[in-house]
């Protein structure tokens, strides 16, 4: 049997899982190529959590730790700018071309700010080990401007992401506060949300819950508004000024701009998605899967792990002239943070908040790292969930004196 070779785009949920799913696939066999313009995978659900003190690795995992048990995987850093589908080719931004027998592409989304002045030169996100960094050490340096003793923060965006931040933030600050011995000062985070409720995607009963889990935590909760500009010291919000310097940005995502720049080989829906068949393909040898699949439940982890389970299976019985049935989306569950110890779980018709969601989302989380790390690498990162990583010095030397049985002795900056 010739050796196939299949050219897996993008380094997401979706392209991690299926190079796992085909670990066992003989290398004679199967040859697969990874390229991505990054060297780490980026595991969403915990970027909030390294932004507000945890581990980077908790969320920012090397690829090359993530192939080494995968021995028909080699890693490409690059950058895929064009298709050629009747020839089977992808171009490099460079000018290289790699041929392929498959290709798979799973590319993700990519940050838009719609165009609202300012924004894109001033706020903050959470995407990027870059961008976490420079969100946390922006936090700490902050705190240290004695001319400006209330502090402000504003989130934008009440989905998953923004929720979870904008809870977290709230005590990680005070936290902060107190690491440096700084003055008591007033802390304050608002979420700001065009839709008329917190998580648009979710049910009324998981948003209202979410909804009076935030106001508890003392978040204001702003819903209905538009985001107008961000200046220097202060954010427009349908009008209203709110005084601040830390604007954080989760709100937007559109579709990976390669398919616009290569739109003659694909069919579009009107919001830029990918039209594929029952088997996720857009021809026999190349499949689209992930956020940029026109897809039920496109734009969600488990959607693009399911989609990489779904195309690993048919790959696999291609291999071996075999079919496979179509399709079947998955109905995803979800369950989102809002704080230490509180969740809220949603699948179908049940939901559970508070510490039962938190077990669920934790337990949730072990499942998720197994998908693109397998069963050793995920307990172990899982495990270290809890423990606490800070650039600051300040508040790493607290940290190591509390962890040695030490009181915390005040620091002045």
């Amino acid at each position: 049997m010739l050796q196939t070779h299949l050219v897996i785009v993008g380094s997401g949920w979706a392209g991690m899982r299926l190079a796992r799913e085909l670990k066992h696939v003989p290398k004679h066999t199967l040859r697969i190529t990874l390229v991505s313009d990054i060297t780490t995978f980026r595991y969403s659900a915990a970027l909030y959590r390294v932004a507000t003190g945890r581990r980077e690795r908790e969320a920012i995992i090397p690829i090359a730790e993530i192939i080494d048990d995968l021995p028909n995987v080699t890693f490409k850093k690059a950058k895929v700018d064009r298709i050629n589908r009747e020839k089977k080719i992808l171009k490099l931004e460079d000018g290289t071309e790699i041929h392929y027998d498959i290709a798979v592409l799973a590319l993700g989304m990519v940050t838009t700010y719609f165009g609202i002045p300012g924004l894109e030169q001033r706020s903050y996100s959470i995407k990027t080990a870059r961008e976490l960094r420079q969100l946390r050490t922006h936090l700490h340096q902050e705190l240290l401007d004695e001319n400006a003793p209330d502090k402000n923060y504003v989130v934008i965006g009440a989905g998953p992401t923004g929720v979870e931040l904008s809870s977290a933030l709230t005590s990680y600050m005070k936290e902060v506060v107190r690491k440096h011995g700084l003055k008591r000062r007033r802390i304050t985070v608002d979420i700001v949300e065009r839709a008329a409720q917190v998580l648009p995607s979710s049910s009324k009963t998981v948003s209202r819950k979410t909804l009076a889990r935030l106001r508890q935590l003392g978040i204001r909760v702003m819903l209905n508004k538009n985001v107008e500009k961000e200046e220097d010291d202060y954010l427009v919000v349908s009008g209203q000024k709110i005084p601040t310097h830390t604007v954080i940005w989760t709100a937007g995502v559109a579709n990976n701009p390669f398919y616009n720049l290569n739109a003659k080989q694909f069919s579009l829906t009107d919001r830029g998605k990918v039209v594929v068949d029952d088997w996720l393909r857009v021809d026999d040898s190349v499949y689209v899967i992930g956020d940029n699949a026109n897809t039920p439940y496109s734009g969600l982890g488990l959607t693009a792990v399911h989609n990489a389970k779904f195309v690993g299976k048919d790959i696999k019985r291609r291999l071996t002239h075999k079919s496979t049935p179509k399709y079947k989306p998955l109905v995803p569950a979800t369950a989102i943070p809002a704080g230490k110890r509180w969740a809220a779980f949603s699948y179908r018709g049940l939901t559970l908040v508070g510490m039962p969601g938190a077990i669920v989302r934790s337990l949730a989380d072990l499942v998720a790292y197994n998908d693109i790390v397998g069963w050793r690498k995920a307990l172990s990162i899982w495990i270290r969930s809890e423990e606490r990583e800070e650039v600051c010095s300040i508040c790493q030397s607290a940290l190591e004196q509390n962890l040695h049985g030490h009181p915390l002795a005040p620091h002045r900056s």
